[in-house]
């Protein structure tokens, strides 16, 4: 939890908001309790150094940029801060107030910066409710694995690695590369099994570690006496979900109620986009206007249609979802719109306005699709599902296998690219670090 951010310029508090239950939100001019910690930190902070430090019940994370410094105070066990939340709410604060302006800045009155406070809270929110890789579930990158990927791949890994965490604007800034090349070759990086990805709101940040678990942090008990105890308290935060969440239900649907070529009527086109992500555990998302279907017969019947895509595996699926649930928590959800905006890279399938949103194309499921258009009932296309599919996993498997033990790999892909469309390979390879290697 996010308990206090404070930024700080001649002992003044610029920006000073407070989230611990039951306290006033902007405590206005005076650091109150925090008076010793403020002035402690502000004695031994050192321009262009991140500390973080334990006092009492706090962890305290800050920076000192030149005369301003930034302040936050967590519980002990929150991660990410000196890494995202710290330079994102630094690039914030300068991005409404230019560097200039606030360190020309003089005087008592603060009030040119209480417009930042709504901006805080959003950037607190986002932060708060991250999406983000399950930890130990990636391929450790170091410089020997680096080696081990295509050329093309390695500036864009080695800039990772070196700077431990990276947005995608931070890649194409230090690698010199195209949009577009940035993004296929984090993908490539992805599907090798390596990067944790954090989101915090619409931003991606691509790192060597998870930030699931904090790391130790020095004790400063010095100026614990000075931090008020607060009442606990168990704010729902996406990186600490560990049980299944309410509404989540887990199990495998009938394949026989499904309707295959109905679902292939309403989407005549990006289909094995919705194949791949059932197909690699990834979050979809469905969007279906509860007043036209107060019955969810549409509904139930879209999900056992689904469930071909997988058809010994089961699912955790949500019927309707009203609040924020993690993609790792779920398969596949539908959801309110208004939810939208905290899944902006997430596979989206609108029965409402016959539209499927993001999601990646496979040219060997397209090719299962094309094969399905061509069949006249449901059964047919579940038949056919069910040995490609059962196909896929066994190879994906067999790979998996061989990854994990290191061994060598031209014979298998020669064997697979030999006996199948070598298209599987790519769909084999991603099933294998998706499904057989978490």
């Amino acid at each position: 939890m996010i308990k206090r951010v404070l930024i700080i310029k001649n002992n003044h508090p610029l920006v000073y908001r407070n989230y611990e239950p039951g306290a006033e939100p902007s405590p206005g001019n005076s650091f109150g309790d925090y008076q010793s910690i403020v002035e402690s930190i502000t004695s031994k902070a050192i321009h262009g150094q991140q500390r973080e430090e334990i006092s009492g019940n706090n962890k305290l994370v800050y920076e000192l940029d030149e005369s301003i410094l930034f302040l936050v105070s967590t519980d002990t066990n929150e991660a990410g801060v000196i890494e995202i939340l710290i330079p994102e709410l630094k690039n914030l604060f300068f991005a409404v107030f230019p560097k200039d302006y606030v360190l020309g800045w003089s005087g008592d009155d603060t009030s040119v910066f209480k417009g930042f406070d709504s901006k805080l809270d959003q950037l607190r929110s986002a932060f708060e409710n991250r999406i983000m890789t399950k930890p130990g579930s990636r391929r450790i990158i170091d410089t020997l694995s680096v080696m081990e990927l295509p050329q093309r791949l390695q500036k864009t890994a080695l800039k990772i690695l070196d700077a431990k965490i990276a947005s995608f604007e931070d890649i194409i800034e230090t690698t010199s590369v195209s949009p577009q090349e940035a993004v296929a070759n984090i993908q490539e990086i992805l599907n090798a099994g390596f990067l944790y990805t954090t989101k915090v709101g619409n931003k991606v940040f691509y790192s060597v570690k998870s930030f699931g678990d904090a790391a130790p942090a020095t004790t400063a008990p010095s100026i614990a006496p000075s931090v008020t105890p607060t009442a606990p308290s168990e704010p729902v935060q996406a990186t600490t979900v560990s049980e299944t969440p309410l509404g989540v239900e887990v199990t495998k649907r009938d394949v026989n109620k499904g309707n295959m070529p109905f679902l292939m009527k309403q989407f005549k086109k990006d289909l094995d986009k919705v194949f791949n992500t059932i197909l690699n555990k990834n979050l979809l998302l469905v969007i279906l206007d509860p007043e036209t279907d107060k019955n969810q017969v549409l509904l139930n019947m879209i999900l056992d249609t689904f469930q071909c895509f997988v058809p010994e595996r089961e699912l955790r699926i949500v019927n309707f979802a009203n609040d924020f649930i993690h993609p790792r928590d779920a398969d596949i959800i539908r959801i309110d719109k208004n939810l939208l905006q905290f899944y902006s890279n997430e596979t989206l399938l609108d029965m409402d306005s016959k539209k499927i949103i993001n999601g990646d194309n496979s040219i060997y499921l397209a090719d299962i699709v094309k094969e399905m258009v061509k069949l006249k009932h449901h059964s047919e296309c579940v038949s056919l599902l069910i040995n490609r599919v059962a196909l896929i996993e066994k190879l994906a498997q067999d790979w998996a296998k061989i990854k994990k033990l290191n061994l060598p790999s031209e014979d298998f892909i020669t064997n697979v690219r030999t006996k199948h469309n070598p298209a599987i390979i790519e769909v084999m390879d991603n099933v294998a670090v998706n499904i057989f290697m978490d």
